[in-house]
């Protein structure tokens, strides 16, 4: 193999794919990047064997190849060489990298060794939009738990029906449902409606993605989905498991409404943080009549209560939340301007909240329990 490469592409190229390299890898192949060429364009793919990236870049190939090379020893290295022209050349299980004042080589491993990566097929794919996915992976993907303790958890139920797509994501103290609508259905005539997909993988979609669609397919044997956009393919391998039954999570009663200020409640919660930091995270709502109080108190540290005026239908009451959970919400919400709508039953029953005017998108918390006082 033989290729010529600008090095800020190839910087660029290689910072991407090696975030899909296994830290703590099942073996020790998962800790390389395969390269490898066709006529016009030099390849890089990566895989942790739960996510995988196949990357396309172009450059001058002189000669085709491939070669399996360690991605932190290369990546660091290329980063740290000048901007400009460098080749790429593979030798007797070496690569080597030189430029007009460098030469280094890498022991690399043999390609064969390297774990296979889904590729889209022509079969079996539809198209999804760009940026209703990308709002959709937002307001559902902070919601999922980052401890794969209990893997379904940490991933993101995807279920079309018809002319439409749902997302639902939980860890057990909060879940977040988004429904996108669709010109047409996507899925006609193929059997399978629903994945559970980790929701990193899709937040590395959505990352990367550019373009106004998305291709997504799945493997033949259906335990894999692929996303392909541009230059780049990830594939994703589906969880196994049952995910919560999520509806019965979501409240059915209300017994107070409250209109509140989107900028008005992140403003408060933000200076209540100061303080909730110190006392387990903890911030109280008290709501009455047309006023909302936030509370935030450390006996180490002082207190803090803003005060703020807001619309309320029905009971007064006041709840706890854990406030990195309520900035998490607030900074998933991509309108400057709308109301926010909480929904309560009773201090400790899931509080559900929502942007006024959208129907699209809910958002449930659960509260925390006050000590008695």
């Amino acid at each position: 193999m033989k290729v010529e490469i600008l090095q800020e592409e190839l910087n660029k190229a290689l910072t991407i794919v090696n975030r899909f390299v296994d830290a703590r890898p099942q073996l020790p192949i998962l800790t390389n990047i395969l390269l490898s060429t066709n006529k016009r364009k030099l390849r890089f793919s990566a895989t942790n064997l739960n996510l995988g990236i196949n990357l396309w870049l172009g450059g001058k190939i002189e000669k085709q190849g491939e070669i399996a090379i360690p991605a932190r020893e290369i990546t660091e290295f290329i980063s740290y060489l000048s901007p400009g022209p460098l080749t790429l050349e593979s030798s007797q299980n070496k690569l080597i990298v030189s430029c007009a004042s460098n030469k280094a080589s890498f022991v690399g491993i043999k390609p064969e060794e390297f774990p296979a990566i889904p590729q889209l097929s022509g079969k079996n794919t539809f198209l999804l939009k760009t940026e209703s996915l990308t709002t959709a992976v937002g307001q559902v993907g902070f919601a999922a738990a980052t401890d794969e303790t209990r893997p379904v958890l940490a991933g993101i139920y995807w279920q079309f029906s018809g002319k439409k797509y749902q997302m639902v994501a939980t860890d057990g103290y909060r879940l977040s449902l988004k429904s996108v609508e669709l010109k047409k259905s996507v899925l006609k005539n193929k059997k399978k409606t629903t994945f559970l997909i980790p929701a990193r993988g899709l937040n590395e979609v959505v990352r990367l993605s550019d373009g106004e669609t998305i291709k997504v397919g799945l493997t033949k044997d259906e335990n894999q989905v692929v996303f392909g956009f541009n230059n780049a393919q990830i594939s994703s391998r589906l969880l196994e498991g049952d995910f919560p039954e999520y509806e019965k999570i979501i409240p059915t009663q209300v017994k107070t409404k409250v209109w509140i200020d989107k900028q008005d409640f992140l403003s408060a919660i933000r200076t209540a943080s100061v303080f909730a930091k110190e006392a387990a995270n903890i911030v109280v709502l008290t709501i009455d009549k047309s006023k909302m109080s936030i509370k935030a108190d450390a006996p180490q540290v002082g207190e803090n209560q803003s005060s703020l005026s807001v619309k309320v239908e029905g009971e007064p009451i006041k709840v706890a939340f854990n406030f990195r959970f309520l900035l998490d919400f607030i900074n998933a919400v991509l309108t400057q301007e709308n109301n926010l709508l909480l929904e309560l039953t009773e201090p400790l029953t899931p509080a559900l909240f929502k942007v006024e005017g959208d129907n699209s998108w809910l958002h449930v918390i659960m509260p925390v329990r006050l000590e008695e006082e």
